[in-house]
């Protein structure tokens, strides 16, 4: 049995989505940060700075696994089942590459431009604009690659594409027209979105 531990944001997303792709079995346990489950000790435990996503794999003889941060998560369930992942180097490389653009690049930009023009008491310009010049520059750099692939890694969906579409997605809603300038982006949107494993995916939590 898996259990999957997260919350109702674009991270969360990434990993339901995944197991959802892969039609593996799973239930769903709500971190609610907002209370702050995510430091209560017994959480921390299955991730030790008490983000989501995590898992926790119900193995022969009583044994656990965890898994905690979605590129972790992505890329062991890639490998383990062999799908999601080109067989392709080239293609392959790719895939490992915008996965962690994903990870370490786009969710990270996302959530900071979040943070300080949404959450914070003060609002700071320079951060502002800053993070939204990051993510400018990632939404042109994916521009650039999806002009001439119908997905990141090349021509199959992967986990490259997983790991990036719910921050786009987030994105796309909140400000409504920040794809106009990207066709080719809001063209892998507008697919990846309509896939059912990526509908149901992006459900959970309910």
């Amino acid at each position: 049995m898996i259990t999957l531990y997260t919350f109702a944001s674009p991270n969360g997303q990434k990993a339901s989505i995944l197991l959802e792709e892969l039609g593996l079995t799973y239930k769903v346990h709500k971190v609610d940060l907002v209370a702050g489950e995510g430091r209560q000790p017994d959480y921390l435990a299955v991730s030790p700075i008490g983000k989501i996503p995590a898992v926790v794999e119900e193995l022969p003889g009583g044994r656990k696994r965890r898994l905690f941060g979605s590129g972790a998560i992505l890329l062991h369930y890639a490998e383990r089942t062999g799908r999601l992942l080109p067989e392709d180097e080239d293609e392959r490389a790719e895939a490992m590459s915008w996965l962690m653009l994903g990870v370490s690049d786009l969710g990270p930009s996302g959530l900071s431009k979040f943070r300080f023009a949404v959450m914070a008491p003060e609002k700071i310009p320079y951060a502002i604009d800053y993070f939204k010049g990051e993510l400018q520059r990632i939404y042109a750099a994916m521009e650039e690659r999806l002009g001439g692939s119908a997905y990141l890694a090349g021509g199959a969906y992967s986990i490259a594409d997983i790991a990036c579409f719910p921050f786009v997605a987030v994105a796309a809603k909140a400000e409504g027209n920040v794809l106009d300038r990207y066709p080719n982006l809001k063209r892998w949107h507008d697919a990846v979105a309509e896939r059912p494993a990526v509908k149901r995916g992006m459900a959970v939590p309910e």
